[in-house]
């Protein structure tokens, strides 16, 4: 259980709750739905942020790292 508290450093309800309703107001509904969550990928750029490693090594925990960096260079430039 620790293992998954160090990957995820906020519960999926709280993400649901405070940080969701953030992200679903930047966009537009268009385009197919996402191969990773939001909660997974936002996790994913919460790692690399606090950990500083490049995204090769990212874990394969948070998704396919190119998704998650795209989602993290495409949604960087909405604020």
């Amino acid at each position: 259980m620790e293992r998954k508290e160090r990957l995820y450093p906020i519960s999926e309800e709280k993400f649901t709750e405070v940080v969701l309703p953030i992200i679903e107001a930047s966009y537009r509904g268009e385009g197919r739905s996402s191969e990773v969550s939001h909660y997974k990928a936002f996790c994913g750029i919460l790692y690399i942020q606090r950990i500083g490693c490049p995204w090769r090594d990212l874990s394969e925990e948070y998704g396919y790292r190119h998704v998650v960096y795209g989602r993290f260079s495409r949604d960087g430039g909405r604020g």
